[in-house]
């Protein structure tokens, strides 16, 4: 079996690795192991931002991708006060074939809000004065209560048997703030700003969290909020494709006009705001979530290929540019990433006629032609591919796709990572490292984390390490595997 000789150059002292190609399922087995261990402890961000003036929350829905969801509105009646809550969907006989097993989150009228992340599980603290509580409390809560004191007075009753697995936060429109478990209780402990994640709040917040940090950060560097200051941290703190946990929704809440400003799918362009009052004043009604934004696509056109070839998929999309412009979602990068599938799918010629057919109406998008340069450097048109990347780095000389794929001198790769300045560690892993044998630390330049190395001819697979998390890359949506398994993917030319 031929080995591979791997130079990498991080700021240290070179040096050379040599991986023998017969280790290289095992250790992309031991790494799927270990993200599959680390499922749980790795979905959800939810942050507090009070400037006396305004009373923010920001969260972030992590999970697989392919979950949906529904909100759902309750007037005000008799004693309860009106509401809304928003859960996965799950088959059930109740209204229209689906029902909810849960509520993820809620809001009442008073601006009251809930919502939850996960945790590795924890001890359950059992008072035999207090009666077990196996439902859950989140509706009762909403029904009832007005403050966060009021929230915890009513939860002083019950043995919260069903918060093993998670963390639930409540905060209220007076920026008041807990954190409640089935094994404890987290008074408020700022005045103003406040950010959770994934670890056990009560143990000091030991754990690296890149998203804790960031979150954190950012709050403690501005002394007001506005909507865009929300909407900076979420980005921040989202998790991407192609990863196997994604922020499927996130929310900008405004707790003193209990308005909800609805993102979906990392889409932070296109925001459903729901006023809390208005929405009630509708009667008792929900909706999916889906249904407050453009439908991709992506799955449109992958349809219209299968059936009838590119030709007529293109004409396809370029009607319906026209013909559906708002039921369509035709400002992200949707379609791009589908040709992305093609190229991994071998077909090239394809890829290439839809990624021109982009070009025509959105020519300054430079992940068009990157990935244009990438699929002409696989149908082996090299000088096609060097124009394509020169185009972009004349217009962005340090954009990291045109970087990634089109200045491969000598096999000399540069990986760069954005969007985790506030991380403590960074590392890149690959079947040229052997993957957890040998990590290869990045260095922090600008903000960016930096790593420049040499690597084998072909296909190499990789990921980043990131304060104790695997991710792939999100900038290079060219990847492999499924589920935790999830790697990114490098041609080196």
């Amino acid at each position: 079996m031929q080995n591979k000789n791997v130079s990498q150059n991080c700021g240290d002292h070179p040096k050379i690795f040599t991986i023998n190609m017969t280790c290289k399922i095992l250790k992309i087995l031991l790494v799927c192991f270990v993200l599959t261990n680390s499922f749980i402890v790795n979905a959800c961000t939810i942050f507090m931002a009070n400037d006396g003036q305004n009373v923010w929350i920001g969260n972030n829905e992590d999970e697989l991708q392919n979950v949906k969801y529904r909100m759902w509105f309750y007037p005000a009646k008799s004693n309860n006060y009106g509401y809304s809550i928003w859960t996965e969907l799950s088959l059930g006989k109740l209204l229209n074939g689906f029902s909810y097993l849960n509520p993820q989150g809620g809001l009442n009228e008073y601006g009251l809000f809930m919502d939850f992340t996960a945790i590795d599980p924890i001890s359950i603290v059992k008072d035999n004065q207090k009666k077990d509580r196996k439902k859950q409390v989140v509706t009762d809560i909403l029904k009832k209560c007005k403050t966060v004191d009021e929230a915890l007075s009513y939860l002083n009753k019950y043995n919260l048997l069903k918060l093993k697995n998670a963390q639930m936060f409540i905060g209220d429109a007076h920026g008041d703030y807990a954190t409640v478990t089935g094994g404890y209780i987290v008074r408020k402990k700022t005045d103003n700003s406040f950010a959770l994640t994934n670890y056990s709040i009560n143990n000091g917040h030991k754990e690296a969290c890149h998203r804790r940090d960031a979150a954190t950060n950012h709050l403690n560097s501005a002394t007001t909020f506005q909507l865009n200051d929300i909407t900076n941290i979420l980005e921040k703190t989202t998790q991407k494709l192609p990863n196997n946990l994604i922020s499927n929704y996130s929310m900008a809440v405004n707790l003193k006009t209990s308005t909800i400003y609805l993102y979906y799918k990392n889409d932070f362009t296109t925001a459903a705001t729901l006023n809390l009052s208005d929405e009630l004043k509708k009667g008792k009604h929900h909706k999916e979530m889906q249904d407050y934004f453009p439908a991709s696509i992506a799955s449109v056109l992958n349809a219209e290929l299968k059936n009838n070839g590119i030709t007529l998929t293109i004409k396809k999309y370029k009607d319906m540019r026209h013909s559906s412009y708002d039921k369509y979602n035709f400002k992200n990068d949707d379609v791009i990433n589908f040709a992305i599938s093609l190229i991994e799918k071998g077909q090239i010629i394809d890829a290439i006629k839809l990624l021109e057919c982009l070009k025509e109406f959105d020519h300054d998008n430079t992940n068009i032609y990157s990935w244009l340069g990438v699929a002409n450097r696989k149908s082996n048109n090299i000088e096609e591919s060097n124009k394509c990347f020169l185009k972009v780095i004349e217009q962005k000389p340090n954009d990291y796709l045109a970087t990634l794929w089109g200045r491969q001198e000598n096999q000399k790769v540069i990986f760069k990572l954005a969007d985790f300045e506030d991380a403590q560690q960074v590392s890149l892993m690959g079947d040229f490292t052997e993957w957890t044998n040998h990590p290869i630390k990045m260095k922090k330049e600008n903000g960016f984390w930096f790593c420049e190395i040499v690597l084998p001819k072909g296909e190499n697979t990789y990921k980043f390490w990131v304060n104790e998390q695997y991710l792939a890359d999100s900038k290079n949506f060219m990847h492999t595997g499924s589920g935790p398994g999830i790697y990114s993917k490098l041609y080196v030319w």
